[in-house]
């Protein structure tokens, strides 16, 4: 593997742990946060990851970056592998933390079932409120929403300070919205690495497709509304 493609994976890596202690963290270990606090944890470090280290922290932004040819094809692979480890590698640090109990909340779902463990917050219960066609739906706007912030922030050449700002702030508003419908996925490396740990009734991860399908289905529609939008034409995408 070249040098380029370690620091890649690297950065990556350490950008979507931040995202996994950050988000999904606050909800399995801190227990008094509310629905705004643990929003705002996802916005910031997602911001931070960006900004800091120069990671998109989420194979759903690194798709778009590839529609949108900001990256390379292996640039893409090199992304998603690094997110997928630094996700795993995330939510197994929970699980420690957790006394190697296994998740009760923190993943994302549908449908939940008829019991909420003590102290948890229902409108951060791990598995939402919706039915499926909600959760989809929900799920898939914000995802093109946020999408669209990213490409648009960086087209207009704004600084990855400035990018990582307005990413994080949708990130954050997208949160808020997601939160009680499905627990907030958005970013389909947490998802999958959350649902793994998880022991939810309705089980996460049997329903965890839905948070991979749809973040990457929203990608490709972030690039179509990006394109209504802005001065782009489809000679700057993949679409050419």
């Amino acid at each position: 593997m070249r040098p380029a493609a370690v620091r890649n994976v690297a950065a990556e890596f350490v950008g979507t742990v931040i995202v996994m202690l950050g988000g999904p963290g606050l909800i399995v270990l801190g227990r008094e946060v509310n629905r705004l606090e643990l929003a705002i944890g996802f916005g910031l470090a997602t911001a931070i990851s960006i900004g800091v280290i120069g990671a998109v922290a989420n194979p759903m932004f690194s798709l778009a970056l590839w529609f949108a040819r900001g990256i390379r094809g292996s640039e893409l692979l090199f992304d998603w592998l690094g997110q997928l480890l630094g996700a795993l590698f995330g939510a197994a640090v929970l699980f420690g933390l957790n006394d190697a109990d296994r998740f009760d909340n923190g993943a994302n779902g549908w449908q939940p079932g008829d019991s909420v463990p003590a102290g948890v917050d229902l409108d951060v219960h791990v598995s939402g409120f919706a039915n499926l066609g909600i959760v989809i739906g929900a799920e898939f706007i914000v995802c093109t929403l946020v999408v669209v912030v990213l490409l648009s922030a960086i087209w207009e050449q704004a600084s990855n300070a400035v990018a990582a700002a307005f990413v994080g702030g949708a990130v954050t508003i997208g949160s808020l919205f997601l939160f009680p419908i499905s627990g907030a996925g958005l970013n389909p490396a947490r998802s999958l690495a959350m649902a793994i740990f998880a022991d939810t009734d309705p089980n996460a991860l049997r329903q965890v497709w839905v948070f991979i399908v749809v973040p990457l289905l929203a990608a490709f529609a972030g690039l179509l509304v990006w394109l209504a939008i802005s001065e782009a034409t489809m000679d700057d995408t993949v679409l050419e």
